[in-house]
């Protein structure tokens, strides 16, 4: 049976899955919802969603997608070269298994897929060089043993989940895969090779490789007495606090030079990529009021029309709707669109409208109206015609019907139903359950003859139903919350910019773009025009968009280009844009026109401290050094060890560290460079606060499970950083 799908919205309209589904026939196995529909989700959702986990967000990033260039590798991994044929057959494998399922690739979709088969490609080569070099390896047996076990991957557990009780179904996906192996498609086979089989075996081999490294994690018994003891402590202090505010920020001047020198001690934390920024206009080809006018008019003056034909379903479709007639009711309670209370309380054969809703203008007419029930117990036996796993033909037609009617008539004469469709039914997700099912309007997809009886024939009702997949013998064994519902035709119109309307905005910015040819025209037309100048900063190479421009072709040329160049137009659908690159920053570490935002503050208030410091000299007394610097004196009695702040103070470890040191015991500290300010300290007091019994055991285990999740995830990242990566996919046309 296949798995229940949810309800469907159409801009804004709601129409129940029950009374629609002429190709999404009536599925008695999930393993034909896998063939058939899911195709995708295996092709996809578990190869892309191991390879984003494993990675753990160390590869981040976007990349374009068209082919093109001269170039025959789309890069290299450890000096392994990745031919660019081979990469774009796995980009357009993906791509053409959405466009089987009837999705749409758009280009940030695109982008998307480019970079993670970009990523299961660095990831493999991580993974398998480090287990080549150990005799690590995934056999068959284990394989198999995570596929057809717990250990799956969840959405391929979900798409073999039982309808009854949600659990996997184990035997249905061993039968889906093993006829998927069997097929003579090579095709087939190679996906799932390709998305199934490698990305399971690359997760396996870093889990055993990352064990090598997380079960040597072992939290010694004394440590955890020291961090006990720690935690326990407290200490009172007596303190002076001179916030870095009493110097003023213009009194300190922070060169480029002292900033580049701190990035330089800092490395790791200032790496820079190679980026660009751009300037640019953009010119809206939204519709405007006269289009929205025209949408509007012309649907007004079918309503009279649309209001005198018996032929609903033949009138929106020769005017073509962008709703697409669906032959079925919707419930009260489901109803979603903006005219509902008028659909609702219109007699039979009304129409309403144009009213608008989303981005459209609509007009409507109940076709029918009837009580139904929202949830319906059945059951029913399946002769099948074709195999729900393989599609091709199980028996003839008349042989399926010579068939169904002998079982029909052992039923009428007092045959068990339950026994029959255990021994008999070609519907093996519900044979064992007696043929039973529970369906409700939202949540199921089934063949439009199915559901009609099923939610429109009275209970008790029994018959022969014919489906694309054979024939049924249906019993109605209940329905229930019964409730109004509505068969409704929709003549709907979106609203879309007039080509008057396009052509105004492109003539605008081919204007535009003609009298700005560097960045001083540019900025004068600017003004000239009295138009918005936006800006995008932090452009990289493979991104798919450049800031709010959801654009690869723009991305494309901003790193094809030089500094001061400007743009033709870019058509954007919804607005026309003209763009200059503005600046560039090369790949190395950031320079201090860009570090200076971090960097400054730290650098800033590290001069303040040494200013302070020789305010105060050699003085010593809190009281004096509180008038002589314009701090405030206080005194905090409970400074706990592992209190991540210091009462009446915040945040500020250093001042923690310095409650515990012996030597400020008694005796003023050091001057201590905090977070917020200066501070000066002396130890009145140190000792421990009683504490509860102390679950060693306990504590040890969640210590180690800490240290084990931080040693794979840093293992990952170290290997990550070892490798030698070279992308040259923009070069190749992506």
């Amino acid at each position: 049976m296949r798995k229940p799908r949810f309800p469907q919205f159409v801009n804004n309209h709601f129409y129940p899955i029950f009374a629609h589904s002429y190709n999404n026939i009536y599925s008695m196995s999930i393993i034909q919802k896998i063939r058939d529909k899911a195709a995708v989700l295996l092709t996809t959702m578990i190869a892309i969603s191991l390879i984003g986990f494993l990675v753990q967000d160390a590869f981040i990033g976007k990349s374009g997608n068209l082919f093109g260039g001269q170039s025959t590798s789309a890069g290299s991994i450890n000096g392994k070269d990745i031919e660019l044929m081979e990469f774009s057959k796995k980009v357009n494998m993906v791509e053409q298994n959405y466009r089987s399922q009837g999705m749409q690739t758009n280009e940030m979709m695109t982008q998307t897929i480019v970079e993670n088969v970009w990523n299961s490609y660095v990831q493999e080569e991580m993974i398998n060089g480090e287990a080549a070099k150990l005799g690590l390896a995934v056999t068959p047996k284990e394989l198999g043993a995570v596929l057809f076990s717990e250990d799956a991957p969840q959405e391929f557990k979900q798409m073999f989940a039982d309808k009854a009780t949600g659990a996997y179904d184990v035997n249905a996906a061993r039968n889906w895969f093993n006829n998927v192996k069997k097929s003579s498609k090579q095709e087939d086979a190679a996906n799932i090779e390709e998305q199934l089989i490698k990305p399971i075996g690359t997760n396996l081999l870093s889990q055993k490789y990352t064990s090598l490294f997380t079960q040597a994690s072992y939290v010694p018994k004394w440590m955890l007495e020291k961090m006990v003891a720690d935690n326990a402590s407290f200490a009172s202090i007596s303190f002076v606090s001179v916030p870095y505010t009493t110097v003023s920020d213009s009194t300190i001047k922070v060169s480029d030079g002292e900033i580049n020198d701190y990035v330089s001690k800092h490395k790791d934390d200032f790496k820079q990529e190679h980026v660009k920024s751009i300037a640019y206009v953009s010119f809206s080809a939204n519709p405007t009021t006269q289009d929205s006018s025209r949408v509007f008019n012309q649907l007004n003056a079918l309503k009279a029309d649309f209001y005198s034909t018996n032929d609903a379903r033949g009138f929106v479709t020769k005017n073509n709707t962008a709703l697409p007639y669906y032959d079925g009711f919707a419930l009260k309670s489901k109803l979603q669109m903006a005219a509902k209370d008028s659909i609702i309380s219109m007699a039979v054969g009304s129409v309403v409208g144009p009213y608008l809703d989303g981005g459209s203008y609509v007009i409507a007419k109940k076709i029918e109206a009837k009580n139904l029930p929202d949830s319906v117990k059945c059951r029913h036996i399946l002769v099948g015609i074709v195999d729900p796993q393989t599609g091709q033909q199980r028996r003839s037609d008349s042989a399926a019907k010579k068939r169904v009617d002998s079982i029909f008539a052992v039923i009428k004469s007092g045959g068990n139903f339950g026994a029959l469709a255990a021994a008999v039914s070609d519907d093996e997700g519900s044979k064992a359950k007696g043929g039973e099912y529970d369906f409700s309007s939202v949540d199921m997809n089934l063949a439009k003859e199915f559901s009609n009886f099923i939610f429109n024939k009275p209970k008790g009702s029994l018959e022969v139903v014919k489906t694309d997949f054979g024939y049924h013998i249906i019993e109605v064994l209940n329905q229930k919350n019964f409730e109004p519902g509505y068969k409704v035709a929709y003549l709907s119109k979106p609203i879309v910019a007039s080509d008057e309307t396009d052509a105004t905005a492109s003539s605008a910015a081919t204007q535009f773009a003609g009298s700005s040819r560097d960045p001083k025209s540019f900025d004068e037309a600017v003004a000239k025009m009295k138009i918005t100048k936006n800006t995008a900063d932090n452009i990289k190479e493979l991104d798919y968009s450049a800031g709010p421009l959801a654009s690869r072709a723009v991305v494309k040329w901003v790193f094809e280009n030089k500094t001061g160049t400007v743009s033709e137009p870019f058509d954007l659908k919804d607005q026309y844009v003209v763009a200059m690159i503005t600046n560039e920053i090369k790949e190395g570490l950031q320079p201090a026109s860009v570090a200076r935002v971090l960097v400054e503050p730290t650098l800033r208030n590290k001069k303040k401290a040494e200013m302070i410091a020789q305010r105060a000299g050699a003085e010593k007394n809190l009281e004096k050094l509180a008038g002589l610097l314009g701090g405030t004196a206080g005194r905090a009695d409970t400074v706990r060890f592992a209190d991540p702040f210091v009462p009446n103070l915040g945040s500020e470890t250093k001042v923690i560290g310095a409650a515990f040191y012996k030597k400020n015991l008694s005796n003023t500290s050091d001057l201590i460079d905090g977070q917020n300010g200066v501070y000066y300290i002396k130890v009145n007091q140190v000792g421990a606060l009683p504490s509860a019994a102390v679950d060693f055991a306990g504590q040890k285990k969640a210590l180690e499970a800490q240290i084990k999740q931080f040693a794979g995830y840093s293992t990952m990242e170290s290997l990550k950083k070892s490798m030698k990566i070279v992308d040259k996919r923009r070069e190749a046309g992506y």
